[in-house]
């Protein structure tokens, strides 16, 4: 699927793998899951914005601190600047969410005293869906692209006056995740997948889309910080 830009070379000295990460690969057939964050109305670690997409290693050729860096380095690409904090934590995905987990790379991006402006409700993305050859349960999986992330990507400024429904502008930014960030880690031999935890199988992405509906991520709001009251005779 093409997307409306193609990817461009972010500055790697913006992009820092911090010491201890495993420079080693693993063996094919790893599964990774990352987390990718930026920094967003505030440098507070409660008001990043998180998504989590998995990853593949058909090769056993790239190391962890290689895959970190290059989702890092995609990110800035996405962003258009590399003016705002951002990092990228990547994890071996074992299936057992009840285990303690150490990332195996840590990648940072950015400036990092900077933060990206919400410039709308935060609470807002749009749902970039996507599945590997069929449609269908344990096939397919979503990531919730913040509206803060779209703006960036499309280069818009100040407050955002928003429709009813998005825009084609909006939309296409929510797809140019998938083909600025996550597609070109496939250079590496390295998929982004969708990871079932049903049966534990990794599934290579070969399709994703997103539609003009909004999509509301309630866990991205910001804490009350006021309050008015009434009350009943």
């Amino acid at each position: 699927m093409a997307t409306s830009e193609e990817p461009g070379t972010a500055d790697q000295d913006v992009v820092h793998v911090w010491e201890g990460a495993e420079v080693e690969p693993r063996a094919a057939g790893t599964i990774y899951k990352a987390q990718i964050g930026v920094a967003v109305g505030s440098l507070l670690a409660r008001d990043q914005m998180v998504v989590t997409p998995h990853f593949h290693d058909r090769q056993g050729l790239a190391t962890p601190a290689a895959v970190a860096s290059a989702l890092a380095s995609n990110m800035v690409t996405y962003l258009r600047t590399s003016a705002y904090a951002g990092v990228v934590k990547l994890y071996l995905e074992d299936f057992n969410p009840g285990a303690p987990h150490q990332p195996l790379a840590v990648a940072t991006f950015g400036t990092q005293t900077g933060f990206l402006p919400a410039n709308g409700p935060r609470e807002l993305a749009l749902c970039l869906s996507y599945y590997d050859d069929q449609n269908t349960k344990r096939h397919r999986g979503r990531l919730f692209i913040p509206l803060a992330w779209l703006i960036a990507n499309a280069q818009l400024s100040g407050a955002q006056t928003l429709s009813e429904r998005p825009t084609a502008t909006e939309i296409t930014s929510s797809l140019n995740f998938g083909g600025l960030v996550l597609k070109p880690i496939g250079a590496q031999g390295v998929d982004w997948c969708v990871a079932s935890t049903v049966d534990k199988v990794a599934r290579a992405v070969q399709n994703y889309w997103v539609d003009d509906e909004w999509d509301v991520r309630r866990s991205r709001g910001l804490r009350g910080s006021s309050r008015q009251t009434a009350t009943i005779p």
